[in-house]
């Protein structure tokens, strides 16, 4: 107390001052929303990058996509809309959602929808359901104001269950699971560490930090098994290194690609 608010211009010590008068309140609230728009904070897939994600993927002809964290399909249908030769995997934990992705997919070929959640171990666990909200459905204890029930589902390997269904190569790996992103990737580390998946899109967010999992360590992992990672946006990928700056738990979705992959890199904007 008592020291004076050094390298702050006079603006910046009038904010500080006054930080709870209404009108600054509002100003930062204002600036909070501008960064999130500016940082992409958006989960409409039409509009944040991931419907360019597999529009871009097509020109490829992939063979074979993983939806980890399927929900009730919306992402599965726009994998099939925009790459429609590709077999999908889908899987759903929550069995009440499970039933509405088979519903909402039923009508498409070469999906196998799987009421399984994938994990580093094979097993059972219990997942926190909201009836209100499914696709908040997680295994971390996430401090939501609304109501859950607890409900036992069944967990197994990525990399087990690519080689009983003879996959030895995937074109995408999508997750979205709510805080269970590092035992998934985990769970394919053989795959991944044998650059079987090309590409590896996942969600980062606040949930890092109840999982201890942060940005770093995702570059860390995938930068020591020979991928590059960079943050989507409406007009491509933001390929580059970590930097500290980067650790704002905004979100939403990051591409991870092969190094080795030069034609993806250069169709998702990255640098080789």
């Amino acid at each position: 107390m008592g020291k004076s608010i050094g390298g702050l211009s006079p603006l910046g010590k009038l904010v500080t001052r006054h930080r709870r008068n209404p009108l600054i309140n509002r100003c930062a609230g204002l600036c909070r929303r501008f960064l999130g728009w500016h940082g992409n904070h958006n989960f409409d897939m039409q509009a944040n990058g991931e419907s360019r994600v597999l529009e871009t993927l097509a020109a490829f002809g992939p063979a074979v996509i993983f939806d980890a964290g399927a929900n009730v399909g919306e992402w599965t249908i726009a994998a099939k809309g925009s790459c429609p030769d590709a077999a999908v995997h889908a899987f759903e934990i929550a069995a009440p959602t499970h039933a509405k992705l088979v519903d909402n997919t039923r009508q498409l070929s070469g999906v196998k929808c799987n009421k399984l959640g994938l994990s580093d171990e094979a097993g059972s666990i219990q997942i926190r359901y909201y009836d209100d909200i499914p696709a908040a459905t997680t295994a971390t204890a996430y401090p939501h104001a609304m109501d859950y029930r607890e409900m036992a589902a069944e967990v197994v390997r990525g990399d087990v269950y690519a080689a009983e269904h003879g996959i030895d190569h995937i074109d995408l790996l999508k997750i979205d699971v709510e805080g269970m992103e590092s035992s998934v990737l985990r769970g394919f580390d053989g795959l991944l560490s044998n650059g079987a998946v090309d590409l590896v899109q996942f969600e980062y967010g606040r949930v890092s930090i109840l999982t201890h999992f942060l940005l770093r360590d995702f570059h860390s992992y995938f930068s020591e098994r020979g991928y590059v990672v960079g943050k989507l946006f409406p007009d491509g990928v933001d390929f580059r290194e970590y930097e500290l700056t980067d650790e704002d738990f905004m979100g939403s979705n990051h591409l991870a690609c092969r190094k080795d992959r030069v034609d993806l890199l250069k169709a998702f904007g990255g640098e080789c």
